[in-house]
């Protein structure tokens, strides 16, 4: 009795025996670097752009600063102590609202 094949069933057997093939085609390879003595290794390789490059020195740069400026902070400090130090509020308002802060619209 002859059962009827359908494409599927080949195209898996067809894979199955592709795979096998390339399964042991890789095996003796390794087996023959094995026997010469090295090791087959594979190594991935990446290169940055001129302009990735030039962003990592940036960030790099920029990592090593302090968060905080002690020279300014220390000078606020000091106006703040001898009284010198003046707030606008009016000021402070307009560039908020000049930056879009608190709803404001011009």
């Amino acid at each position: 009795m002859v059962l009827p094949v359908r494409p599927q069933d080949a195209s898996g057997v067809y894979q199955r025996q592709v795979a096998q093939a390339q399964a042991a085609t890789a095996h003796e390879g390794v087996r023959r670097a094995a026997r010469n003595g090295s090791a087959a290794r594979r190594t991935d390789e990446v290169s940055l752009s001129a302009n990735a490059q030039s962003f990592a020195r940036v960030m790099e740069a920029a990592q090593q600063q302090p968060d905080v400026r002690a020279d300014r902070v220390a000078a606020v400090r000091a106006r703040i102590a001898d009284g010198t130090y003046g707030i606008d509020a009016h000021l402070i308002a307009q560039r908020l609202a000049e930056r879009g802060f608190g709803g404001v619209q011009e």
